[in-house]
């Protein structure tokens, strides 16, 4: 198999077949399989409408399920058995990495004695866009409340959707936002993915117009007292979800509820049917947040391994 890095030349592809299996996942997001090959050296290989991507952390090797761009998966068996003459040539163990709950049962179908086991830590929160957008109901008043709050402290504030004249802006909060964290970041020993995230969020902003064209990547910037203080980046997963790839706040204004406004004045652009928010990594505060907006549900994810 001709395995190497993904590529912005491989963006139409990949959302081609994001767009024809009507994905909900974000690891098959098309932007993300660019993003994050600096995180995780992720590769990529076809076979006719194959498409095949592996990832690699702490020396192991990590398989997606293969998606075809047509969408039809009638021979799914000889994919796979590329991936095993990969996997035995590599000497390692054939693993699947965040499967749903209908790519498991498709992999269990064909290896019945596999080692499964679930990763909650990977599974992303889905949410309507209607409610995300008017937060109506009383579970969701403590939204409204913080979006209220927002506005009486900061009168003045602006929303603009992200455009060549204000990626600098989103830069400078970017900045900002990883010295608020740095200190923290070194005591919990994770500065240098944050610093990652960083190169990811820069390369995202420095081909925006390249992701926008291929995979209607958009996002906002809101201000505050004429500074820029909030932002979000955001694409199209497939034609019915819009994935949230990075959401940040500077402290001061996250605590007046900039968080909540960020989110829901962005929400009301959007015109797909669902909200990706995306995984909340095994952290506590993070799941916290993502469920008190009562997610539509919660995409379970599984860790595969074939014995």
């Amino acid at each position: 198999m001709n395995w190497r890095k993904p590529e912005l030349k491989d963006l139409e592809t990949l959302q081609e077949c994001a767009v024809n299996n009507s994905f909900f996942a974000n690891n098959y997001s098309a932007v993300n399989s660019l993003l994050y090959e600096k995180k995780f050296h992720s590769l990529i290989a076809t076979d006719g409408n194959w498409i095949f991507e592996k990832y690699f952390d702490d020396g192991k090797q990590y398989f997606s399920f293969p998606h075809n761009r047509s969408g039809k998966y009638d021979d799914l068996k000889s994919s796979l058995e590329l991936l095993e003459k990969e996997a035995a040539s590599s000497g390692q163990k054939l693993i699947f990495q965040n499967t749903t709950l209908e790519e498991k049962d498709a992999l269990v179908s064909i290896y019945p004695s596999a080692k499964i086991t679930a990763t909650p830590e990977s599974g992303d929160y889905i949410y309507s866009r209607e409610k995300l957008s008017t937060l109506a109901g009383k579970k969701l008043s403590r939204k409204r409340n913080h979006i209220h709050q927002f506005k009486s402290k900061h009168p003045d504030f602006a929303f603009e959707l992200l455009s060549a004249n204000n990626l600098p802006a989103v830069k400078s909060i970017e900045e900002k936002w990883l010295e608020e964290n740095k200190s923290f970041a070194l005591e919990d020993g994770s500065l240098s993915d944050l610093e990652t995230e960083k190169e990811i969020i820069f390369y995202a902003l420095d081909n925006f117009e390249t992701f926008s064209k291929a995979c209607g990547m958009t996002g906002g910037i809101l201000f505050a007292q004429g500074e820029p203080v909030a932002f979000c980046i955001a694409s199209n997963l497939s034609l019915s979800v819009t994935d949230v790839h990075f959401e940040k706040c500077l402290h001061d204004f996250g605590r007046d509820g900039g968080y909540a406004v960020i989110n829901n004045e962005f929400v009301k652009t959007v015109q797909t049917e669902f909200i990706n928010r995306e995984e909340d990594l095994g952290i506590e505060g993070l799941r916290k947040a993502k469920l008190s907006y009562y997610p539509e549900q919660v995409l379970e994810k599984f860790l595969l391994e074939v014995n």
